[in-house]
C-alpha cells in the first residue's frame, strides 16, 4: 500500500484542500462505499467475488510479491496451491475492502451482530486483574473491524500506522477507526504514545509481521524461511503492566459473518529472541488454517540475511 510521508507531529485532520476538483473522486467513492454499507452483504459479497477475481488478473505486482512469500513460507504448496490462495486472497480483499463503510455508518449493534467470539473471556479475565492487554494481531484483511467491534463494547482500542499518501484517504480512514473511540498513532510519531495509551487502559494492537529492517530487528524463524523480527514485545509489555494476548480475525463469506478467534496470553521468559520466535509461532498457529485471510502482498521477507531482494523480478 502507497504511504504518505509524514513528519513527526502528523497527525490526520480535514483541510479544506481537501474539497479542491482534485479529490471529488476519493468523494465519490467514499460515497460508494456508504451506499454498499446498507445493501445486504450477500448480493455485495457477490459482486466483490466478481471484483476480486478481476483484481487477481490485474494485480500483478502485488500477485508477485504474495507468489513469493508463499514459495518461500511453504516451499512444499504447489503451484496451483499457491495460485487457488492468492485467487482467494484478492476475493476476501474485494469482500472486506467494498465493506468497509459499515464501519464509519453503521450501528454498534449491527456492526456487533455481524461477529462472532471465540475466546473473548480471555481478555475479560485479564482485565478484570486490572492488567492492561496488548493484542497481538497478525495483518489479515479484517483487522480494522475486530477493533472497531471490541471498542463498542466498551474495550477501546489504540494501534500505530503508517500514513496513506492520499492525505484524504489517510483522513476518512482513521476517522472510522476511530469513530468509537479507538485512537491511531503514526510510527512516525514514536511508540510512546502507544504504550501511554495502553497504560490507560486502552486495547493495544501491535502487528508482529512488518519488516522494519535489520536494525533492530533479529532473525528468527517464520514458517520455512527466516524473518527480520521485532524482538521488543516483552519490554512493551512489562512497560505497560500488560499481557499479550493473540488476536486473529477473518471474514467468513459462507456465514457472512467476521470469526475472531483469541487464545490465552502468552508465555515470555524476557529474552528478545526468545519473544520474536513467539511471536512467529503465533501466525504460524492462524495464518494456516485461512491462508486467504492472510495480507500476503507485504514485502514480509524484505529484509534478507543474504542482501537479496527476493520481490525483484
Amino acid at each position: 500500500m502507497t504511504r504518505l510521508t509524514a513528519r513527526k507531529g502528523y497527525r490526520h485532520h480535514f483541510s479544506w484542500q481537501f474539497l479542491h476538483p482534485k479529490y471529488w473522486g476519493i468523494w465519490l467513492g467514499v460515497l460508494g462505499l456508504v451506499i454498499l454499507a446498507f445493501i445486504p452483504f450477500r448480493l455485495r459479497d457477490k459482486f466483490a467475488y466478481l471484483v476480486g477475481k478481476i483484481a487477481y488478473k490485474k494485480a500483478h505486482k502485488q500477485r508477485n510479491k504474495a507468489e513469493v512469500n508463499l514459495r518461500y513460507c511453504f516451499p512444499e504448496w504447489t503451484e496451483q496451491k499457491r495460485n487457488q490462495t492468492i485467487e482467494a486472497m484478492f476475493i476476501t480483499v474485494a469482500q472486506t475492502m467494498l465493506a468497509v463503510g459499515e464501519i464509519a455508518v453503521r450501528s454498534p449493534k449491527y456492526l456487533q451482530s455481524r461477529t462472532e467470539f471465540s475466546g473473548l473471556e480471555h481478555i475479560q479475565s485479564v482485565k478484570s486483574n486490572s492488567k492492561n492487554v496488548i493484542l497481538l494481531v497478525p495483518h489479515t484483511w479484517s483487522i480494522d473491524v475486530s477493533g472497531a467491534v471490541l471498542t463498542t463494547m466498551g474495550m477501546p482500542m489504540v494501534s500505530m500506522y503508517n500514513p496513506h499518501r492520499n492525505p484524504l484517504v489517510d483522513w476518512f480512514w482513521n476517522l472510522a477507526r476511530e469513530r468509537f473511540g479507538g485512537k491511531m498513532h503514526t510510527r512516525q510519531n514514536g511508540i510512546k504514545p502507544f504504550l501511554s495509551d495502553v497504560k490507560s487502559g486502552k486495547l493495544g494492537y501491535f502487528l508482529p509481521d512488518e519488516d522494519f529492517g535489520e536494525k533492530g530487528s533479529v532473525f528468527v524463524d517464520f514458517f520455512a524461511t527466516q524473518k527480520a523480527t521485532l524482538p521488543g514485545l516483552t519490554k512493551m509489555a512489562r512497560l505497560t503492566n500488560a499481557e499479550v494476548i493473540p488476536l486473529f480475525p477473518i471474514y467468513n463469506a459462507e456465514k457472512g459473518v467476521y470469526q475472531i478467534e483469541i487464545l490465552p496470553p502468552m508465555y515470555f521468559s524476557g529474552e528478545p529472541v526468545q519473544a520474536a520466535r513467539e511471536m512467529n509461532k503465533v501466525i504460524e498457529y492462524f495464518v494456516p488454517k485461512n491462508p486467504e485471510q492472510y495480507v500476503w502482498i507485504l514485502k514480509l521477507l524484505k529484509t534478507r540475511q543474504d542482501g537479496i531482494d527476493i520481490y525483484q523480478k
